[in-house]
């Protein structure tokens, strides 16, 4: 079988267990990568250094209808593998640590080499921490400024809704395989964000979303990104992991400041406190971006037609009717407190609405 390197470096990915450090020493020791297709088992241990576990599955999967049904699975997925020698790969990603051999990348807009800012944060989210990352978001994108987060619950959900829902442009790097939705609650988001935007992992097709995928997937956050903020984090929080991860890169870190008897603010508050840069408003970070970017805000006029999405402006409306407590809200839209609080949050830090006694709302515009 006549194979393409490409095609061969996308067989290894899938061998369970082989790392990139396996296939960059295959690749070192292979000169022409088809010799892998043929070569016996002395040679291929010699190039993995004894791996003998590796080696085996290598071997025992060295077959035509593996490698086929790997590449038809990818192409009925709309599924587009980079690897590291494509001339389309990341050059973000080229000179980061342990760079992944391939990338897998879904989605109808696919660009690396913008502008890109990192927004990271808890699982556990404050409405406060929700709406900052949701507001963030928005106003970087009318500097035609790139979100990209990881798709988990809490800040990088609302990360990525303040993009989409700006018209703006958004990469989701997931911990599992592209055919996987982790969290599941976030399906439709990651559907939308296919649409508008990219999702991309190191992982193949069909890998769960194991734990220790997670950490390892915050380098690539923090890779392609041109620097990384930090909405909430605890003192324990994952979202530290990829700040390491964006110091080692020489990227800028932001940190916003929150309540100090506030569990998911430690973390940040601490990052501040040891140097991280202050985030106060949007143009803490396009300052430092315009060293490298030609960037342009959008127009008052463009800026306009965004200011509020679709559910904002149902429940603008809603309000806008007559003051209304945020009870009789949750029973005409069906939607749960948790995520009508955040927007209440925000139609208020923009002016629409404001809170009188008793949770009851009204306009102000």
């Amino acid at each position: 079988m006549e194979l393409k390197e490409k095609e061969i470096i996308v067989w290894l990915s899938y061998i369970e267990g082989i790392t990139n450090k396996d296939i960059r020493n295959l690749v070192d020791y292979f000169h022409n990568l088809e010799d892998i297709w043929v070569a016996d088992e002395k040679h291929i241990s010699n190039a993995l250094n004894k791996r003998r576990i590796i080696m085996d599955k290598i071997i025992k999967n060295r077959n035509e209808q593996f490698i086929t049904k790997i590449l038809k699975n990818l192409d009925d997925n709309n599924i587009l593998p980079l690897t590291i020698f494509d001339d389309k790969y990341p050059s973000k990603l080229k000179n980061i640590y342990d760079p992944p051999c391939v990338i897998y990348i879904k989605g109808n807009k696919i660009k690396f080499d913008v502008p890109l800012i990192a927004i990271v944060g808890s699982r556990k989210s404050t409405p406060y921490g929700r709406w900052a990352a949701y507001q963030f978001a928005r106003e970087l994108t009318k500097w035609d400024v790139g979100i990209i987060s990881g798709l988990a619950l809490g800040i990088d959900t609302y990360g990525h809704k303040g993009a989409l829902e700006s018209d703006g442009y958004t990469i989701g790097v997931l911990g599992c395989g592209l055919d996987q939705c982790y969290p599941a609650s976030n399906r439709n988001l990651m559907d939308k964000m296919v649409v508008d935007g990219c999702i991309i992992s190191e992982y193949c097709l069909g890998m769960p979303p194991l734990k220790y995928n997670f950490p390892a997937r915050n380098r690539i956050v923090s890779g392609l990104s041109d620097g990384v903020i930090v909405i909430e984090a605890s003192e324990n929080s994952g979202a530290l992991i990829t700040v390491e991860y964006a110091l080692d890169q020489g990227k800028d870190v932001y940190a916003l400041p929150g309540n100090i008897n506030n569990m998911q603010s430690k973390g940040s508050n601490k990052l501040i406190r040891d140097g991280a840069r202050i985030l106060l408003e949007v143009d803490d970070v396009i300052e430092n971006l315009k060293y490298k970017y030609s960037l342009g805000k959008k127009s008052l006029e463009e800026s306009s037609k965004i200011e509020l999405s679709k559910l904002e402006s149902l429940i603008y409306e809603i309000i806008k009717r007559r003051p209304i407590n945020i009870d009789l809200i949750i029973n005409e839209t069906g939607i749960k407190a948790s995520e009508l609080n955040p927007i209440l949050t925000i139609l208020e830090v923009k002016g629409y609405i404001s809170q009188m006694p008793g949770k009851t709302f009204t306009v102000s515009k």
